[in-house]
């Protein structure tokens, strides 16, 4: 069911927690608020679920408008991450309450339909204490699904989780997800989870939506520098515009003489609607590049391919990731710049002190308005 969300705001007393926001979460979609701790998310979706009363707007699923609703009078469930298993019922009884709660006893069959889409089938007599936090954590699933919700929410569902499980987790709840194809709503502070599941995110900050799209949208065209940090790493370099061509721009980075190019369709976007402009000769940005879209070359080398963005620079730190290799690279462009290097043929001169050349496509690098780069609202939030 589509939950469309029209100037929907939240105010505790002088303190506003989440300013008025318009959402659209299509039907039977994935969609995720991502955030930092007391940025506004999880009081958005009490605001769903009926727990907080909106200071301002209205929410509706498909054309029902519930924003006056209790939240027992709207078709949906919330799964917490605490669970709230009760420890005294078994797994089928944990599963059955729901139903049993409206009346209905003869519950068998739908209590084994949610045992097989959570893949606990044999466990179905065990306590929650007998369980592992990812066991628990699909009974909590099953016993809000088996009322046949038209919106699942969940908060936070896999925070109480070890990496690996969590993991794990994450494609459970996607799979789980499109068998039922019902519309989930996730709040989480953990990108990789948004990334992994989502089929949009809103990344929220100070009670306001920076950025609202499919994963791969925000983390390659993100808009402020908040998004792009958020979502992942970025090196972010200052820059001056020195020419403007029909498909790409000319940067000097501050403190070089070397060129950047910038394609045209990656230009800041507008802040208002998203459209990309033109920028001015002699105008400040913000260019960016994610660390795995950097190679590096010993300086010795005279192999960087033509066409590259490049920077020259020095080797700070080099850290092995097993998988990878993190290097921290100091350039008159600027301090610091990180760079991930896939763990398959290993230059050994590249150790620190050595003197480098950073190279990268220029379809892989990004800009950001300088006077416009910081997060578009101020403010500590509420969760």
């Amino acid at each position: 069911m589509t939950i469309t969300i029209s100037g929907v705001g939240k105010v505790f007393g002088d303190f506003t927690a989440v300013h008025p926001l318009d959402l659209t979460i299509p039907e039977g979609s994935f969609f995720a608020l991502l955030g930092a701790s007391g940025c506004g998310k999880t009081t958005t979706l009490r605001m769903i679920a009926g727990l907080e009363e909106p200071t301002s707007g209205s929410i509706l699923l498909g054309d029902q408008d519930i924003t006056a609703l209790p939240p027992h009078e709207r078709p949906v469930n919330t799964v917490f991450q605490n669970y709230a298993l009760f420890p005294h019922l078994d797994v089928r009884e944990n599963i059955a309450f729901g139903l049993r709660r409206r009346g209905i006893t003869d519950v068998k069959d739908k209590v084994d339909e949610m045992l097989d889409l959570v893949e606990l089938g044999s466990l179905g007599r065990r306590k929650p204490r007998q369980l592992s936090g990812g066991q628990q954590q699909r009974v909590a699933l099953a016993r809000a699904l088996i009322n046949r919700p038209r919106v699942l929410l969940l908060d936070e569902p896999l925070g109480a989780l070890d990496l690996k499980l969590r993991r794990q987790m994450q494609l459970e709840l996607k799979r789980i997800q499109s068998e039922v194809g019902i519309t989930f709503v996730h709040v989480t502070h953990d990108q990789e989870e948004a990334m992994t599941m989502a089929d949009s995110v809103a990344v929220m900050y100070g009670g306001r939506v920076e950025q609202l799209g499919p994963p791969a949208e925000l983390y390659e065209h993100p808009r402020t520098t908040f998004v792009a940090n958020f979502l992942g790493t970025s090196n972010l370099v200052e820059a001056e515009v020195t020419a403007v061509g029909e498909d790409a721009v000319r940067l000097r980075p501050t403190g070089t003489e070397d060129t950047l190019r910038l394609p045209a369709d990656r230009c800041p976007p507008l802040p208002a609607d998203g459209e990309r402009r033109v920028p001015e000769e002699g105008e400040k940005l913000l260019v960016g590049v994610r660390p795995e879209k950097i190679s590096l070359a010993h300086a010795d080398d005279a192999s960087v391919p033509a066409g590259r963005n490049r920077l020259n620079g020095r080797i700070r730190d080099a850290s092995y990731l097993g998988v990878s290799l993190q290097y921290v690279v100091d350039s008159p462009a600027c301090p610091g710049l990180l760079v991930y290097e896939q763990n398959v043929e290993r230059d050994t001169r590249l150790t620190p002190g050595s003197d480098v050349v950073l190279h990268w496509q220029p379809a892989h690098t990004f800009a950001l308005d300088a006077d416009r780069a910081e997060p578009s609202a101020a403010g500590e939030g509420v969760a």
